[in-house]
């Protein structure tokens, strides 16, 4: 299914610490322009010296600085990459993509007898994207997808029993 990436709901500013949307544009954006640090327990902003235990109470902290919204819309997907592999036995093709929390319903996955086009949209609307030709032709009829909480694996039948090249990167 292909999605649409139109706005339906509030810009949400990207400033870590401020979350502010975009109907409450007229407060101040009080933001962390350092980075969390955890380390032996503690949890604390590189750019604070407030130290906690608590990972509610660090989330909660103030902001220590002031500065203008950075808005992002909360439906628009976010390209990035993700790790992937593929395996080969005599009559299969294994694709798989190490992604958590997929949303299968929003999935794109097309193959014809020589090409492989993937969209895996998962997470807070991140996107990995994949399209190659194929080294050798499969039955995109006898071929499927399985997808589980941390990855989507695609199966593809060879439709001829020859090994692929394995230098053949998929």
């Amino acid at each position: 299914a292909v999605v649409s990436t139109q706005s339906t709901g509030d810009a949400i500013c990207q400033r870590k610490g401020c979350g502010k949307s975009k109907s409450e544009e007229d407060q101040p954006c009080i933001y962390h322009p350092g980075s969390p640090i955890f380390h032996e327990g503690l949890k604390f902003w590189s750019c604070c010296k407030k130290r906690t235990t608590d990972f509610n109470e660090f989330l909660a902290q103030k902001g220590c600085e002031k500065g203008s919204h950075a808005w992002a819309n909360p439906n628009e997907k976010k390209v990035v990459e993700c790790r992937h592999d593929w395996h080969q036995t005599g009559d299969q093709v294994n694709f798989t993509v190490y992604a958590k929390k997929v949303h299968p319903d929003r999935c794109l996955i097309r193959c014809n007898p020589v090409k492989l086009e993937v969209e895996i949209v998962f997470g807070d609307n991140q996107v990995f994207n994949f399209n190659k030709v194929l080294a050798g032709i499969i039955d995109p009829e006898q071929s499927k997808v399985t997808f589980s909480t941390a990855k989507v694996e695609v199966s593809m039948r060879k439709a001829e029993f020859v090994a692929w090249p394995s230098t053949f990167v998929l």
